[in-house]
């Protein structure tokens, strides 16, 4: 009787540490520490996360520069056909952009949010073909718009993949206190 008793803490124990040991890979520490999980209740991020390069080399508009090469597009944030990035959820965004324009072309591109200039970038060119790029960090909310514009009537450097809008979402949550 000792030895089944025996046989049954063993296989009792040996249960408890594998359920550990899961439970451990699931909290994603280490399994040398105790694991603090959140509740099932708990929304756990999403991920979103684009890039699209401009493969049209016409003269820009007042409209969105439509980067109409989707890369990637998790989330189904980007839209080629509008040039917008619409946040999917709340969150910390990471948002990158590149520009190269003909090597006579002095041109523009900002970065705007819901209307509003962030950030812009500039190239002279003259004689040679510059590339500039730009990265931000943004507080959006889901339905918030992100889009680039260029200056109207000159042309971007579309003959190959340098003119690039790339987004993803660092954490989601509400930051906007």
């Amino acid at each position: 009787m000792f030895c089944i008793l025996n046989n049954m803490i063993s296989v009792q124990v040996c249960l408890l540490v594998v359920v550990a040991l899961v439970n451990a890979d699931v909290c994603e520490v280490s399994k040398t520490t105790s694991c603090r999980c959140e509740t099932q209740d708990t929304i756990r991020d999403e991920f979103v996360a684009f890039t699209a390069i401009a493969t049209n080399g016409n003269a820009l508009t007042n409209d969105p520069i439509k980067y109409d090469n989707i890369v990637t597009n998790v989330g189904k944030g980007y839209s080629s056909t509008s040039g917008i990035f619409r946040a999917p959820t709340n969150g910390i965004y990471s948002l990158s952009f590149s520009l190269m324009g003909h090597n006579t072309n002095t041109i523009w591109a900002r970065l705007y949010h819901n209307g509003k200039e962030i950030v812009r970038l500039y190239t002279k060119g003259e004689t040679r073909h510059e590339v500039t790029s730009q990265t931000v960090y943004l507080k959006l909310v889901k339905g918030d718009e992100v889009w680039v514009q260029g200056t109207a009537g000159k042309m971007l450097w579309a003959v190959e993949p340098y003119n690039q809008f790339s987004g993803s979402l660092i954490r989601s949550g509400d930051f906007t206190s």
